[in-house]
């Protein structure tokens, strides 16, 4: 790390549903985002575009999905999806799957490169890709994506191995969460993603969902003095239509910290760039 702080706030599921996109909207006009990933496979995929195209400021990836949603590729998915023809509903399963050799690596590709190359026809300029639960840094499917942003000339990649700080180990209830970060930071490591250009450190999974404003605040007090730092976060809109099927995450929350006058302060005082991926 060199250099000033500087900190991309990366907002992801853009195209999960219209209220989580306005809330991804208002996190960037009104707040500290500064950059969305959006999913191909999205619902509200038509929506998010139209938005963002209102947006030039606002920098967009690709969010690469293979759990919740449906492929955009049909029939030739056969191997990632269940008998309903939707991906399975959580990264645990896809990953068993996965590991049990049970996933086409060619049918991932095909996806993957479907997926982008759908967000780069609705006329996004991809800045960035990164995976919906992370699917994107597992071994074999880390290799693919390495090789869709060298074809598509696509900058950065996300690298989401969160360092663990004493916070962390407060709260005894939140040992799960913990011990997942720890296995995702040790798949980075194994994965070439981890060659590529990418931010210096990445913050926001340990509190993924929960981001209001004291935990927002307590991740913008610990974060490093210099280097490129991405936060991930999640805002949306009313919680119980956001959230349906969806996690159940505090969108609303996260909103409303993202846009808090005080985060934007404590961001200040931080010595704090707002950059995003365009800038890495």
């Amino acid at each position: 790390m060199s250099g000033a702080l500087r900190l991309i706030v990366n907002a992801d599921d853009f195209g999960m549903t219209e209220d989580v996109n306005r809330g991804i909207l208002e996190a960037h006009d009104r707040g500290i985002v500064t950059s969305a990933s959006l999913m191909a496979t999205g619902p509200a995929f038509e929506h998010a575009v139209a938005l963002a195209k209102t947006r030039p400021t606002l920098d967009v990836g690709v969010h690469l999905t293979l759990t919740e949603q449906r492929p955009l590729t049909g029939a030739a998915a056969a191997s990632l999806v269940g008998p309903d023809g939707r991906f399975p509903p959580h990264l645990m399963q896809f990953a068993g799957r996965h590991l049990r050799g049970k996933v086409a690596l060619a049918q991932v590709r095909t996806e993957l490169d479907a997926q982008i190359r759908k967000v780069r026809d609705a006329g996004i300029a991809v800045s960035h890709l990164d995976g919906h639960q992370h699917v994107h840094v597992l071994p074999g499917i880390a290799a693919i994506v390495a090789e869709l942003a060298a074809k598509y000339g696509i900058g950065a990649v996300r690298y989401p191995a969160e360092r663990v700080s004493t916070y962390m180990l407060r709260n005894l209830h939140n040992l799960r969460r913990l011990a997942e970060q720890v296995v995702l930071g040790m798949v980075c490591a194994l994965s070439p993603l981890k060659a590529l250009r990418r931010s210096d450190a990445f913050v926001g999974f340990y509190f993924g969902g929960r981001l209001d404003e004291a935990n927002l605040a307590t991740v913008l007090g610990r974060l490093p003095a210099r280097g490129t730092v991405e936060l991930m976060c999640h805002p949306g809109g009313d919680d119980s239509r956001a959230a349906e099927g969806y996690w159940q995450y505090s969108w609303s929350a996260e909103r409303a910290a993202l846009t808090s006058p005080r985060i934007r302060a404590l961001v200040a005082s931080r010595g704090a760039q707002l950059v995003s991926y365009r800038d890495v």
